[in-house]
């Protein structure tokens, strides 16, 4: 169990420093956690994502204590939270000066003009893998020949289009998806 603990501060640590960009830029480093470690399924980090998303806080820090918990308990859930965040803290306490004497330097500018569109690659790509996963179902009463479930791919569409026009509350989105997976399964 002390292996555990162990790689789990050392994944969530390395978590908080290269995952630039909010919450969501560390889900790549959850799928990668995911395939070398075994600690959790697709269909988990799914949840996870869904569960960070309802509950108030950072999506990150309540990632990390998410999957700290499914995988090492209440001990691996603070060992997965203080370790992502720790690093980042004391990046911020020792270089807060340094970033405001320098925040118009050009270089500095140039580093976060290449930083952002590699964090958006990587969650697009982390997006399609659980895109997939959510939409394919091969238990559904459903199922499509492409291996995708019929009623995952209409209830996907009917809750991206208020999201993405209509700029409905995410909270909204989630309940409603919920409510609705559960009448779908009662139904079917």
């Amino acid at each position: 169990m002390i292996k555990i603990y162990f790689l789990l501060a050392y994944e969530f640590m390395k978590i908080g420093v290269f995952a630039i960009g909010g919450g969501y830029a560390a889900l790549p480093f959850l799928y990668y956690i995911q395939e070398q470690y075994n600690w959790f399924s697709l269909d988990e980090l799914t949840n996870m994502i869904a569960v960070s998303n309802i509950t108030p806080g950072p999506i990150g820090i309540n990632m990390a204590t998410y999957t700290g918990f499914t995988t090492a308990g209440i001990v691996g859930s603070v060992i997965a939270t203080v370790s992502i965040v720790f690093v980042p803290f004391l990046f911020c306490i020792s270089i807060m000066k340094i970033i405001n004497k320098y925040k118009t330097c050009s270089y500095i500018n140039d580093v976060f003009l290449g930083l952002r569109p590699a964090s958006c690659a990587l969650l697009t790509s982390i997006a399609l893998k659980l895109l997939y996963t959510t939409l394919s179902d091969s238990n559904s009463a459903f199922y499509f020949p492409l291996k995708f479930d019929i009623l995952s791919i209409v209830l996907f569409i009917i809750l991206l289009i208020p999201f993405s026009f209509m700029r409905k509350n995410p909270l909204l989105v989630i309940v409603f998806g919920a409510v609705c997976g559960i009448i779908l399964k009662t139904l079917y």
